[in-house]
């Protein structure tokens, strides 16, 4: 054997063992051995990038950088010291440096895997989901059995499409009961414009109801992807034109279809307040600046109702009192405004009858709905209340409607929503009743969000 080659096998040996350190967990060793092989040879780029490693596993992030600054100094066309480099910024929440490390050494190869894992990581960082997530699904298509890159991607998906999706599409009340309506409302010429589109369902449904035309409007871009891939797969792609975009963003002229504007607006857009996800808003825009005059809409009104519940599990989800001994209390200035409940978990009690607190016409301007109503609501069962439940009741037309009233010991109604959660306006700290005392409460409603204040029976303070 030559003395290069001779060098060559030291070189790797010395590698080896310096590598067997790291990976033992012997970090302080590999460090004094990379010391004294680069004492000899100091412009071993592989002894530099070892050094980086062992540094960067004892917590030396500063010195680690240097050394790999060093290694890409030596051999600026190995990938691995960029990457090396990049996760350290990443452990430095430096995400826009780590993501450049990562292009650089994709660059150099444009397959390598650890540096389209920390490139993917990287954009999740930033924010930019469906960047990243198309990158774990290059690794997948170069190496199928990827742990990580599944497991992650399936955490994206879950980021890009919301977790209600599911319940929302298996509710049979909810799917049924639109659908009638739809088919009672759609003719041959009716071009239906679905606003929050989804999974594109609803689209789906009034495509076989017969509608001329259905546009699907979808302001999540995964959503909208995945709605087409539905619609196309379920035969109807024909039918139905997706636009990945909010109703908003919509120009008619560009958008649209040549010669078609909506004579049918569908939406469900609604949370337990009725109009935080912007139904309000959506509605009123669709029929001044995208459908025809006079356009149907379903659902065509919302009722926001409530009722005084006692219920110290519910309380106790979002409010503190005493623990162990030590009184808490303070915690409660950061105490949620509401409390979220799936319905099947609902335990309270009723206090009082149900009340209306808002009524919502979506065919109509909403300058003609009342922002604010005072109630006035008598106790019919003495306990202590814990706050106000409230819940919708969606109209769809004049025959058909859907509600998500909780089971407050009297059932559910043949049109509940289980996928619909109720909310609770905690009382902080809860109030003492007794039959016939009657509680104020005052709403209103900014068109995006609803705001409740509960008075004291007793002082007549605003309660918590």
């Amino acid at each position: 054997m030559n003395e290069q080659g001779r060098g060559r096998d030291d070189d790797r040996s010395a590698v080896d063992a310096i590598s067997a350190s790291i990976k033992a967990g012997n970090v302080a060793a590999a460090i004094s051995q990379c010391r004294q092989r680069l004492a000899v040879e100091p412009k071993n780029a592989a002894i530099w990038g070892l050094l980086g490693s062992a540094l960067a596993a004892s917590g030396d992030i500063n010195e680690a950088g240097k050394s790999l600054a060093r290694a890409i100094a030596s051999d600026p066309a190995e990938p691995a010291y960029h990457v090396q480099m990049g996760e350290l910024y990443a452990r430095l929440d430096r995400a826009s440096d780590a993501a450049a490390c990562f292009e650089r050494a994709l660059t150099l190869v444009p397959e390598h895997l650890p540096a389209l894992h920390g490139r993917a990581n990287a954009l999740w960082a930033q924010g930019n989901l469906l960047a990243a997530r198309q990158t774990y699904q290059q690794i997948l298509a170069l190496r199928g059995d990827d742990a990580f890159a599944e497991r992650n991607l399936r955490l994206i998906n879950g980021r890009l499409v919301e977790r209600w999706h599911f319940p929302m599409v298996s509710d049979g009340p909810r799917n049924a009961h639109y659908e009638q309506a739809l088919c009672a409302a759609i003719t041959a010429d009716s071009v239906v414009l679905d606003i929050g589109a989804g999974t594109g369902l609803l689209s789906m449904m009034a495509a076989r109801a017969g509608a001329r035309h259905v546009i699907a409007c979808e302001g999540n871009p995964a959503m909208a992807e995945l709605a087409r891939e539905i619609i196309a797969h379920n035969g109807l792609a024909d039918k139905i034109t997706v636009l990945a975009k909010s109703s908003f963003q919509i120009e008619p002229q560009a958008d649209f279809p040549a010669g078609l504007r909506p004579n049918l607006i569908v939406a469900e857009i609604f949370d337990a307040t009725v109009i935080g996800e912007g139904a309000l808003a959506s509605f009123a825009h669709a029929r001044s600046h995208l459908a025809l005059e006079g356009a149907r809409i379903i659902p065509a009104r919302a009722r926001l109702h409530g009722v005084l519940i006692e219920s110290d599990m519910l309380w106790r989800e979002g409010a503190a009192d005493h623990a162990s001994g030590f009184d808490l209390r303070m915690l409660n200035q950061y105490r949620p405004d509401c409390v979220g409940v799936e319905g099947h978990g609902f335990q309270g009690v009723a206090l009082s009858d149900d009340f209306a607190i808002f009524d919502f016409d979506f065919t109509r301007d909403t300058a003609t709905s009342p922002t604010h109503n005072t109630l006035e609501i008598e106790i019919t069962r003495a306990g202590v209340c814990h706050g106000v439940a409230y819940w919708m009741r969606l109209q769809l037309d004049d025959e058909r409607d859907l509600d998500n009233r909780p089971d407050l010991g009297d059932g559910v109604s043949d049109a509940y929503c289980a996928h619909w959660h109720q909310m609770v306006r905690l009382l902080v700290p809860a109030i003492p009743v007794q039959p016939g005392m009657r509680i104020r409460i005052q709403a209103q409603h900014n068109l995006h969000s609803v705001a409740l204040s509960v008075f004291d029976p007793v002082t007549g303070l605003p309660g918590g």
